[in-house]
């Protein structure tokens, strides 16, 4: 498990990699029912391990603190909400003249129900945004239950049992009786299984480290092995016609092929890193995953399908990987100025709630004082066991 002193360049191309097969796997999503099939195999593949990908990834950045967990699940809501809430009211102030553009007036009914949802931790009118809501139950999962964790073996452990049953937890319809808030209410549900990719993450980190010091040939053939078991397994994970591996709806398919799909692509991402040389505006994208996720929530909404539109290059696979492809570099690229703004004046509503900028002071973490002390008038009035 890592010590986290050091920052590790492969972890930040395996991000960069990650982020941009997001940006390229929503503009498949949008071309897809009009195009190939060779199109369709290509998001669902990208599907099968892009998220999973991101939550093994955000395993190897969990640290163990000293202070209260209420303390510590604070400061992880201003990390994680707080941008949600940012690009949220973002695609708000986007729509209000997007709107009015294209339909003439502005639908009230559009954003009350997207408040609802928000509510309902669900931040529908920016789709991505999903991940981090998702990210802050997993991270209370992990302040819970990783300090008790002490060998890998334990780890390993745990992380199998969360892949198990937060599997079925979203796959048993049975099991919906026992619900006692909405399925995905905050996706609490599928942070179970997400979970087991994030502890999966932690428990392994070193030895994905050691993995990645291998000479060349060794981490070539094991990236081919890894890439070859993941596109044997997309193909083979198809409960009925079009599947496509979606966790924000919790649609995994078979297990079996979910899991070797997931950590065939998850493990082939993470070798390709280790063979790219460092180079600044990698590191760049590694390092603003965050920001990028929100910004591709604004271009998903309000972008990609006039540009689809526009370019009607349906019917050749070529075409349409082709302009899949260098609409998300233009995206990404289009982006850099909302990353530098953010990072220079709003550092705190982008995962970094505790560190002076030029608009807003430094946010202490939340001290849930009022929830102490109805627990401690609580205790007082049951008294001891005894």
């Amino acid at each position: 498990m890592q010590a986290k002193q050091e920052r590790y360049y492969w972890v930040d191309v395996a991000k960069a990699i990650g982020i941009f097969l997001i940006f390229y796997g929503h503009m498949l999503q949008r071309t897809y029912r009009m195009s190939t099939e060779a199109v369709f195999f290509q998001y669902k593949f990208i599907y099968a391990f892009h998220l999973p990908l991101f939550f093994f990834i955000s395993g190897f950045f969990y640290k163990n603190r000293d202070f209260p967990k209420l303390n510590q699940i604070g400061l992880l809501f201003q990390k994680r909400i707080f941008p949600v809430l940012l690009f949220v009211a973002l695609t708000f102030l986007v729509s209000l003249p997007y709107q009015y553009l294209k339909f003439g007036e502005i639908d009230a009914m559009y954003y009350l129900e997207n408040l609802k949802y928000l509510i309902q931790g669900k931040p529908h009118v920016s789709a991505t945004l999903w991940f981090l809501v998702c990210l802050w139950l997993v991270e209370i999962w992990a302040v819970t239950i990783l300090p008790t964790v002490k060998t890998t073996l334990q780890g390993l452990v745990l992380s199998i049992f969360f892949l198990y049953f937060g599997y079925l937890w979203t796959a048993v319809p049975e099991l919906e009786a026992f619900y006692l808030l909405p399925k995905n209410f905050w996706y609490i549900h599928e942070s179970l299984l997400a979970f087991g990719f994030y502890a999966a993450g932690y428990t392994s980190f070193h030895w994905v480290d050691k993995l990645l010091k291998r000479n060349f040939l060794t981490r070539l053939t094991l990236a081919v092995l890894f890439f070859g078991l993941a596109y044997w397994a997309v193909q083979m994970n198809n409960p009925y016609n079009n599947f496509v591996m979606v966790m924000k709806a919790s649609e995994h398919g078979g297990l079996l092929f979910f899991l070797l799909a997931a950590f065939g692509g998850i493990f082939s991402t993470l070798l390709l890193a280790s063979f790219l040389p460092k180079m600044k505006w990698v590191d760049y994208v590694g390092r603003n995953t965050l920001i990028l996720l929100g910004m591709n929530g604004l271009f998903m909404s309000f972008f990609n399908s006039h540009i689809i539109d526009l370019l009607r290059h349906y019917e050749s696979t070529a075409w349409v990987t082709f302009d899949s492809a260098w609409v998300s570099v233009l995206t990404i690229l289009l982006s850099v100025p909302v990353i530098d703004f953010l990072n220079r004046w709003l550092p705190q509503l982008i995962g970094r709630p505790q560190e002076d900028g030029p608009l807003l002071n430094s946010i202490p973490p939340f001290e849930f004082r009022f929830l102490r002390q109805v627990v401690d008038r609580l205790s007082g009035k049951l008294g001891p066991i005894h």
